[in-house]
């Protein structure tokens, strides 16, 4: 009786320790911050696939074409080009038309070509087309609803050179109905539509832009085909002045650098006036900007990413829009807006972004279904400013988690949200006075709202 007595003592022990762990093991488990110091929402892997190639890989593969004997036809007003090769212009001319399998080279060296009635510079057919620049060209065009640009492919167009070209045209300057490459050259673009117009891509690696348009300024159009229809520049400088989207693409815009100074101003509600716009996905790693709109500064409905950058963006909607998820991994930005930074989720990494803004700092709101209203700080430097009024420093209508950084807002509404706020690190100055907790407006509004939420808020920090 003895033994088995002890035999059942030894076998309660066991159960009684095995349920202990199993209490642990999902207390652990339903409160990571048990575990690992930070709530199981933080460093999200918010993942971004780039559909764009840069402007420099596109570029390599028409860099090296042999174009054969060159011809000149200094003289001849109305050219027609029926067969491959390398031909010379320089002069005035009423017209160039282009069309053939082969691939053709055509350099321009102050050259200047009016037409009044359809393209200056037409490709019917070729393989494509190369138009080289040298000296200075002008072109005026006078073209039609079918045939729309000044200069218009329907096949790859590339230009390069030292030289520049100035293009007046009543519809479109450039476009092309393939792919539109642009490798070096000055461009000077005064059109009563779109400025640079490319279906499946416009790529970019360098040059200088200043363009006036009607509509949009540099402008990718392909809606068939989801891994086309994108922008992606490298490098260059940009002045662009808009009616509607001053650079915008269908699905991606895929900046590596450059210098952009931009203003798009639209009067109308039919169309958009945003800075930079991609319609699946915005990437940026690196570059100046300088964006003044109507519209939002940068804008997609998809994602956005950047990872690098100098920006100073003023704006009467958000600065700095995406309905997926924003993530930021360092610059400075320098931002005035209605809203700094709106999407669903917000990831802050690292940077420096200070914010003045007339309605919310930092807005993380239900705009897409594949991510929860979060927002995430886990470094950087925020400074936010907020106007009078039902204003918010950081607002979600999820969550937030603030693992590092330094985060300072004066407002009377500093933070306002309808879910947790975990402060895990970092320092947070509110109104002067450093805080460890995160308050909550608690739907009152004004200061005593954050008062109360100072007592009920930072649920995180005061669970433990």
């Amino acid at each position: 009786m003895e033994k088995g007595y002890k035999k059942q003592i030894i076998i309660i022990c066991i159960c009684v320790f095995l349920l202990i762990g199993m209490i642990v093991w999902g207390v652990v488990k339903n409160n990571p911050n048990l575990s690992n110091g930070i709530s199981a929402n933080t460093i999200t892997e918010l993942k971004y696939s780039s559909i764009s190639k840069t402007a420099s890989e596109i570029s390599s593969e028409y860099e090296n074409i042999s174009y054969g004997t060159s011809t000149d036809f200094t003289g001849t007003k109305a050219v027609n080009i029926t067969s491959g090769g390398s031909y010379t212009l320089s002069g005035s001319y009423d017209s160039v038309t282009i069309n053939t399998t082969e691939s053709v080279e055509l350099k321009l060296s102050n050259v200047e070509i009016n037409s009044s009635n359809g393209p200056a510079i037409n490709v019917e057919n070729a393989k494509n087309v190369s138009i080289v620049l040298t000296g200075t060209n002008n072109i005026t065009s006078t073209t039609t609803e079918d045939l729309d640009g000044a200069i218009y492919s329907k096949d790859d167009l590339v230009f390069s050179g030292t030289g520049t070209l100035e293009i007046t045209s009543n519809y479109d300057g450039i476009v092309s109905k393939d792919k539109l490459i642009i490798i070096s050259g000055t461009y000077i673009i005064n059109s009563d539509d779109d400025g640079i117009r490319g279906k499946d891509i416009v790529a970019i690696k360098d040059g200088t832009f200043t363009i006036k348009a009607g509509g949009d300024g540099i402008k990718a159009t392909n809606d068939q085909d989801a891994s086309k229809g994108y922008i992606t520049i490298d490098g260059g400088k940009f002045n662009i002045t808009s009616s509607n989207d001053a650079i915008d693409a269908i699905t991606e815009v895929a900046i590596f650098g450059g210098d952009f100074t931009i203003k798009a101003t639209s009067t109308s509600d039919t169309y958009s006036a945003h800075g930079i716009k991609g319609g699946t996905g915005l990437l940026i790693t690196g570059g100046t900007f300088n964006v003044n709109a109507t519209g939002d500064g940068l804008h997609t409905d998809g994602n956005i990413k950047i990872d690098n950058g100098n920006f100073t963006i003023t704006n009467k909607d958000d600065a700095i829009h995406a309905d997926g998820f924003i993530e930021i991994s360092n610059g400075t930005f320098e931002i005035s807006a209605a809203e700094g930074i709106e999407a669903t989720y917000i990831k802050i990494n690292d940077g420096t972004i200070n914010i003045s803004a007339s309605d919310d700092g930092i807005n993380a709101g239900n705009k897409s279904d594949e991510y929860s209203a979060t927002i995430e700080i886990n470094g950087g430097n925020i400074t936010i400013t907020m106007g009078q009024g039902d204003t918010d420093g950081i607002d979600t209508n999820g969550n937030i988690y603030i693992n590092g950084g330094k985060i300072s807002i004066t407002g009377n509404s500093t933070f306002d949200y309808d879910g947790t706020a975990d402060l895990n690190g970092g320092t947070l100055i509110l109104n002067g006075s450093e805080s460890n907790t995160i308050p909550n407006q608690m739907m009152g509004g004004g200061m005593n709202g954050d008062m109360n939420g100072g007592q009920q808020g930072g649920r995180g920090q005061m669970m433990r």
